[in-house]
């Protein structure tokens, strides 16, 4: 695995750039697609994920003689402390055995406290009747003492943003885990069963890139609004994403980002105002966040750090010096 220095970016020799944000609604599921032109880069199509299979099949077209980047809005990596406790030694591990007899109710959310366990960690499947379901209850089981060491590091806050919402915790209206349950099933696993790259687990950028195939990687485009300027923004008003989208409409002309005249009609009006669209306007923050890394004016921000390498991922371009000071870690 090549090392990077943190604060020394880099150009990647990518062909095409795409930024799907993810969800369990089909509704939910857009993707930015962008590819390389002469002098830079072309954003050539906003639209649905659509039939997964098909848009497997299409990322493993892309990559079978160029090199192409998959960013994913969705958790790819757990809490350190959690493969201990569940006896598996690394993400790749996971990927490999997560459905073998030890594992086969992995990817069901409990629906009561007394089904928690290190190998079915998902909790609660519904919010039940009032007080009747407790993030304690999720802490006792899995033998933490507080919430915050549900984290993965790059999930807990900094000086721009909240605590993310670990992902065992499935209740709320910015829970992800059962989105990346559904991620893990129909892209995760089957892309690596494939030969895709799984960033960080399979190396930093320079080595994913080193031939042509597919990587795909964690993002986050709430650390990406920053990047690109934007600060005032209600991501679900429409008339807050067309302010939004002007910018970067602005933006991309000042980085050589061409943006199609056909996207550009679609999203010069913030997108619309149907179920899903500040999805999409997610995908396009998203997609205009990776060129920036591919272009060498940010860098990936790995940390040189095995944990994070092997088990828990990282969200690609954050900072990890912009992290608050974080609760005492569960032992590894």
């Amino acid at each position: 695995m090549t090392s990077q220095a943190l604060s020394e970016p880099r150009k990647y020799p990518v062909n095409h750039i795409w930024h799907a944000d993810w969800s369990i609604s089909v509704k939910a599921r857009w993707v930015a697609k962008s590819r390389r032109k002469a002098g830079g880069w072309q954003i050539h199509a906003i639209e649905p994920v659509g039939m997964l299979n098909q848009f497997r099949q299409s990322l493993a077209d892309h990559g079978r003689n160029k090199s192409i980047w998959l960013g994913l809005d969705m958790p790819i990596g757990f809490a350190g402390y959690w493969y201990d406790g569940a006896n598996i030694q690394n993400f790749k591990s996971l990927l490999k055995n997560i459905f073998s007899r030890d594992m086969e109710d992995f990817p069901y959310v409990c629906e009561t406290p007394d089904q928690i366990t290190y190998h079915r960690p998902f909790y609660p499947k519904s919010s039940g009747t009032k007080g009747s379901v407790k993030r304690d209850h999720l802490v006792k089981a899995l033998g933490l003492s507080s919430f915050d060491e549900l984290h993965r590091r790059c999930e807990r806050a900094t000086d721009d943003r909240a605590a993310a919402c670990p992902s065992f915790w499935t209740l709320g209206a910015n829970q992800v885990g059962k989105g990346m349950l559904h991620g893990l099933e129909h892209l995760i696993i089957p892309g690596a069963r494939d030969g895709f790259n799984i960033w960080p687990f399979d190396g930093d950028l320079a080595a994913c890139c080193q031939h042509p195939g597919v990587t795909l990687m964690e993002t986050y485009p709430g650390e990406v609004y920053g990047w690109l300027g934007i600060s005032e923004l209600t991501k679900s008003n429409q008339q807050s994403r067309a302010n939004a989208v002007a910018s970067l409409i602005n933006y991309a002309a000042r980085n050589s980002v061409e943006i199609s005249p056909a996207v550009i009609a679609d999203i010069q009006s913030g997108f619309g105002p149907e179920q899903g669209k500040d999805d999409a306007f997610d995908a396009l923050v998203g997609v205009l966040g990776l060129i920036q890394i591919a272009d060498g004016k940010r860098p990936e921000h790995l940390p040189d750090d095995r944990v994070i390498r092997e088990r828990e991922g990282w969200i690609i371009g954050m900072d990890g010096s912009t992290l608050k000071t974080p609760p005492k870690a569960h032992a590894q």
